[in-house]
């Protein structure tokens, strides 16, 4: 579902920030896999544009770029949806089949929809990457919002997990909400209030349309994507029960058998990659859900607290309650 769209319009915005000097030549090594190719050029373009300027703003500058209803048919499908939260929804729901590296999930409370990213697709992402990636998901979801919307929408707040960039007054001009930087989670929070906002371009009949076609690129598609990629999404999706092999190998219409040897021949194995998503899913339970130590523990699966505590303190550097004493507020919208 991956468009070369997004990989042509990086470029174009490359080409235009004086600050880049050489831009890769690029080729397809495949001509029957051209969406995977993109994929691996956009990456290689992001590569390169952080080798030349570390503090470069091209986040932003990308992201205001991507509109919704312009962009590709996941854009179209995301445009024609009813209302807010079934854009949101749908983000959700199929923003992992783009074969990208940031995995959204979206949470709502009493007064606030949030929409949260996770990494679990690499170990050690890179800094400039990851800045890029958060810059312009948040940046297309408030291109949603702006555009489709016939309200004027701002989010409440803004939290990006690494530090503050030198151009930090463009997200202030962009954003205009509560910015916090060094957060242990990236997240976007908006008023609960706009979640049955009609979009301005919704049309039922279109969007079943895109559905269909979504559904019939990904039977298409899907096994192009590396196993590893599938069942990490796979696991994302559907946790706690994902975490149980059996159940998460009928998500991937595999037997638990074939489950393990397919992860193996990649290099990687059903308990590695459980312990990559718990990873996520701690921050995801305890800063976005606000779920308690204990219950976070219970819900991802863990024999005891004293395996949580253990497998917490390698991941995170801390005992859990002094990690959390330590980010209190942070994350506490008000």
């Amino acid at each position: 579902m991956f468009s070369d769209i997004y990989f042509r319009l990086l470029l174009e915005v490359m080409t235009k920030d004086s600050r880049i000097k050489n831009i890769p030549s690029l080729k397809n090594q495949d001509e029957k896999n051209v969406g995977l190719d993109s994929v691996r050029h956009f990456y290689k373009l992001i590569i390169s544009i952080y080798e030349q300027c570390h503090d470069s703003n091209i986040g932003l500058e990308f992201g205001r770029q991507v509109k919704p209803i312009n962009a590709c048919d996941f854009s179209r499908l995301i445009a024609t949806s009813k209302n807010v939260i079934e854009g949101l929804n749908t983000i959700e729901e199929y923003y992992s089949r783009l074969n990208l590296k940031p995995f959204p999930m979206l949470h709502k409370d009493d007064q606030h929809i949030s929409m949260a990213l996770c990494f679990p697709y690499e170990d050690d992402i890179e800094y400039g990457h990851k800045r890029f990636c958060s810059e312009t998901f948040f940046s297309f979801c408030l291109s949603f919002l702006s555009d489709l919307v016939d309200h004027k929408i701002e989010p409440v707040a803004l939290y990006l997990d690494y530090p503050q960039p030198s151009y930090t007054k463009e997200y202030i001009r962009q954003f205009n909400c509560e910015l916090v930087f060094d957060a242990p989670l990236s997240m976007i929070v908006l008023e609960r209030s706009i979640e049955s906002l009609s979009l301005s371009s919704a049309n039922e009949s279109l969007h079943e349309v895109y559905l269909i076609k979504a559904q019939e690129t990904w039977q298409q598609t899907k096994r192009l994507q590396k196993f590893h990629y599938r069942a990490l999404s796979q696991m994302m999706k559907h946790f706690p029960e994902g975490f149980n092999g059996q159940y998460l190998a009928q998500t991937l219409n595999i037997s638990p058998r074939g489950l393990q040897k397919r992860l193996s021949a990649e290099g990687s194995s059903f308990s590695s990659i459980s312990q990559v998503v718990r990873r996520e899913l701690i921050k995801i339970c305890l800063f976005q859900r606000h779920i308690t130590l204990d219950e976070t523990a219970t819900l991802l699966g863990f024999q005891s607290q004293n395996s949580f505590r253990k497998f917490f303190k390698l991941q995170f550097g801390a005992n859990p309650q002094v990690y959390l004493d330590s980010q209190k507020g942070i994350l506490e919208v008000t």
